[in-house]
């Protein structure tokens, strides 16, 4: 055989470097794709329970202001239910105010997949900044 057919292809060493870039490009679609299946399960679970929250608490506040509305009418009218709608703002302001520390500590959403994308490129920048390439070890490896 001669030497140039002992060489690798170019073409083909750029067919292998293209098949490797899309199959990891789609192994990171794919974990992407898992991390916002999760992501929009729990999102979808915590909803569900606020919203059951909200109903269950609602109904009680509604039956305890019915109770001392009517408790205190005689002696003091209006004031039960003045302090109460107070109180009620302000337990919704401290509410929110939680809802919006929660939501602002909570992780980017997919944060991983971005973090190992990063990884790929400064793997690939690195090997392109090492002046080496696949075909040449290979070919070393053929003529050495």
């Amino acid at each position: 055989m001669t030497g140039r057919s002992q060489r690798a292809d170019p073409a083909s060493s750029w067919g292998r470097a293209g098949e490797s870039l899309l199959a990891l490009l789609l192994a990171r679609a794919e974990f992407a794709s898992v991390e916002l299946t999760l992501t929009v399960q729990a999102a979808l679970r915590w909803l569900l329970v606020a919203l059951a929250t909200c109903v269950i608490a609602m109904l009680a506040l509604i039956a305890l202001s019915a109770v001392v509305v009517v408790g205190l009418w005689d002696h003091f009218s209006w004031y039960p239910l003045a302090a109460l709608a107070l109180l009620y703002c302000g337990v919704t302001v401290l509410l929110v105010g939680g809802l919006l520390r929660s939501i602002a500590r909570a992780r980017p959403l997919l944060s991983q997949t971005f973090a190992e994308l990063e990884k790929d490129g400064a793997a690939i920048r690195h090997s392109a900044v090492s002046g080496r390439s696949e075909t040449e070890d290979d070919e070393d490896e053929l003529t050495g």
